[in-house]
């Protein structure tokens, strides 16, 4: 099966998922199990090597506070109360401990109003290939599926890294792009931070 293409990726060289679009007639047979496993630990170590990317560039993971607005699209980091770097956002999922399970974003009624970025282009992906765990909303799962879903979307979406962002009933898991330094004359629409550092990336 032909599942990939070559293209510039976190790390160096990689491959990216052909657009369905441009996929010949008749359509090939979807991703097997085993398959998918595979695409996961791909997946992961993406995002590892994306996360480590921002932190060599950017110092993401360092910083000792974050914030983020949802409703702008937007994660920051910030030290000495001063923000230093922003990315735009996309949403993935959230993770409960209440319930141990997983929910994918573009299923949260709490986040129908926001801007959640392509993450629907993971749902259509795991529709195409038959995967339910990238097209059923919710599923019972463990923090760890938290992060290889969120590697999955990184991968397919060509991501510049992941975030987790904890809180009372679990995780919020995030994507971000567009990585750049804050400059000093644009320092003021950023709200006064209130997240410690306790966020993964």
């Amino acid at each position: 099966m032909t599942l990939f293409k070559r293209a510039g990726s976190c790390l160096g060289t990689g491959f990216f998922l052909v657009d369905p679009a441009a996929w010949p007639v008749p359509i090939r047979r979807q991703m097997e199990f085993r398959e998918f496993e595979d695409f996961v630990a791909q997946a992961t170590a993406y995002l590892v090597a994306c996360n480590e990317k921002a932190n060599r560039h950017f110092g993401v993971g360092n910083y000792p506070r974050y914030e983020y607005d949802l409703g702008r699209g937007e994660i920051w980091w910030s030290e000495d109360e001063v923000p230093v770097v922003r990315g735009k956002l996309i949403v993935v999922g959230t993770h409960s401990t209440q319930s141990d399970t997983w929910l994918w974003a573009w299923a949260n009624p709490h986040l129908a109003e926001l801007p959640l970025g392509p993450i629907d282009q993971v749902r259509d992906f795991g529709v195409a290939e038959g995967i339910t765990k990238l097209s059923e909303a919710k599923w019972a799962a463990e923090e760890v599926d938290g992060w290889e879903m969120t590697g999955v979307a990184a991968r397919l979406l060509e991501a510049q890294g992941g975030y987790r962002s904890p809180n009372k009933l679990g995780a919020l898991f995030l994507l971000f792009n567009e990585l750049a330094f804050i400059a000093e004359e644009e320092r003021g629409p950023y709200l006064p931070l209130k997240r410690e550092t306790d966020g993964d990336g």
